[in-house]
């Protein structure tokens, strides 16, 4: 069996080959060969200097940011086949964007080379005999949510409605209805993907139930999905989303509920849903915060008994922050996606943890002990630090499993553990992404000495400095069954040798 550090060393010895083998053609050319393709009718390839390029090219993150010498606006799946054909015929370096929210440059976007934007293929149809929503590759939540709540059901989709659904769903996605559905990527029931060769081919647990099980997590190594067919979910009642502050003197009692909450809670209520976190804001004290959101209706005097603690004064002096009161899952995810709002510069950094009082107290500690010691950090402009963790319970893991399961290899209760900043200017990237760096592996080296550490990392909170780590964290078993689909269904490397961007499967 192949060990974790042999699966790294085997993923980057190959890639050093495979970069010294390809010839890429100039991005000029490309572009040029992509306009003669689709000349005639409405526009579909952009250069910079079209008026279109910029709102093309716009990230929720500047961080983010590269520019791609021309920007292909597909329509349809039979668009995504010809361009993806000619890519791989002459060799074209591309990107492929659904919404642009990932933190990682390189990502939803290439330097030079070409970046699909999906952002037209965004409809979204229910199939009341199937009960299957279907949605386009270039969808954002918002409109799927609101395409499908007049037939009183929805889908697992993102917390921020802002997000595209393409590189959320192939990277696990983690929903509001998690506890109970397991996720998102497990609700899909089929796609329909365009292969390397340009080849358009539906998978489904009946029909290539190898590809789909791959692309639950697997990204963007196999294709370019241009529909996904998701199981939808009831919603034909309220739904809650707020926010619950509470200061620093609280933090023991916080941790103490949140340590039952993961352990317990989250399975004896699956309509809860909480992300545990704690901020910095500038040279302000600390304040824990918990994301909590309800499929039902809440009275916050008489809340699920399984919110209780953070509500009746167990942890002391909370202060309320609606955001979608007794509303619907689109008014929730619409409501976070107006609080975190775009424009800011961030990076992201995960890992995860078997959950445990003292080890969440030491990371505590360690985390505001860096903060404090790093010179001219919190002093930063527009500086934001953001310490969270959210559990994925017993339930969770079992929904995922009657559902044919997935990629990323838990088995066990965990909690995905991450680590956000925000900052104003790019000249402070250096120090902010080095922070980052530092923290992460205190938190690695903290929970491997507290015995309590899980290999798993979150693919979708994943940064560039663990670009290799993503995919083995799954484990040999997964690695092996992504790299046997890989090797079946994008054989000449595609989606590896001309997708620079994005979480790789090792040897690819």
């Amino acid at each position: 069996m192949l060990s974790y550090k042999s699966i790294l060393l085997y993923s980057s010895l190959a890639l050093q080959v495979q970069a010294s083998l390809y010839h890429f053609t100039n991005p000029t050319t490309c572009c040029s060969l992509l306009h003669s393709e689709f000349h005639g009718g409405p526009s579909k390839v952009f250069s910079s200097i079209a008026p279109q390029y910029e709102a093309l090219t716009f990230y929720w993150t500047p961080t983010a940011k590269v520019l791609p010498r021309c920007v292909f606006t597909p329509y349809n799946t039979n668009d995504v086949k010809k361009a993806v054909k000619l890519f791989a015929r002459r060799n074209c370096q591309f990107a492929v964007r659904s919404g642009g929210h990932s933190y990682n440059p390189g990502w939803a976007g290439i330097k030079d080379g070409i970046l699909i934007s999906l952002g037209n293929m965004n409809q979204t149809t229910y199939d009341m005999n199937t009960k299957l929503a279907t949605v386009e590759g270039g969808s954002r939540w918002t409109d799927v949510y609101g395409a499908l709540l007049p037939y009183n059901v929805t889908v697992l989709g993102g917390r921020n409605s802002d997000l595209g659904v393409g590189g959320y769903l192939t990277g696990g996605g983690i929903s509001f209805y998690a506890n109970k559905e397991g996720f998102a990527a497990d609700n899909i029931a089929s796609v329909e993907i365009v292969l390397g060769d340009g080849t358009v081919i539906n998978a489904s647990r009946h029909h290539h139930p190898d590809l789909l099980r791959s692309i639950k997590g697997g990204s963007n190594n196999f294709g370019i999905i241009t529909k996904f067919r998701l199981m939808t979910v009831n919603a034909n009642g309220l739904f809650n989303g707020w926010y619950m502050r509470y200061p620093f003197a609280s933090t023991d009692a916080y941790l103490a509920a949140a340590e039952r909450y993961c352990k317990v809670g989250a399975d004896e209520d699956t309509n809860s849903h909480i992300i545990f976190s704690a901020s910095i804001v500038g040279t302000n004290p600390m304040t824990n915060v918990a994301l909590m959101a309800y499929d039902g209706a809440l009275d916050p005097l008489s809340p699920p008994s399984v919110l209780e603690p953070f509500f009746n004064g167990t942890v002391s002096s909370p202060t309320f922050q609606w955001f979608a009161p007794n509303g619907t899952i689109k008014s929730a995810t619409d409501g976070l996606r107006d609080a975190q709002g775009s424009g800011n510069r961030y990076t992201m950094t995960t890992l995860s943890i078997h959950v445990k009082l003292s080890l969440l107290k030491q990371l505590r500690e360690a985390w505001l002990l860096e903060t404090a010691l790093t010179e001219n950090l919190q002093t930063t402009p527009g500086f934001l630090v953001q310490f969270a963790f959210q559990p994925v319970g017993k339930k969770w893991i079992a929904a995922s499993e009657a559902k044919g399961g997935n990629s990323m290899g838990i088995t066990k209760p965990l909690a995905i553990m991450w680590i956000q900043l925000r900052w104003d200017n790019e000249s402070d990237d250096n120090k902010m992404l080095q922070y980052s760096r530092r923290l992460i592996s205190k938190f690695e080296s903290i929970s491997a000495r507290a015995g309590n550490p899980a290999r798993f990392r979150y693919l979708n909170y994943g940064d560039r400095f663990h670009k290799n780590d993503i995919i083995p964290s799954y484990g040999s078993d997964n690695v092996k069954r992504l790299q046997r689909t890989k090797k079946r269904y994008d054989p000449d490397n595609v989606f590896g040798r001309l997708v620079p961007g994005g979480f790789k499967i090792p040897g690819y």
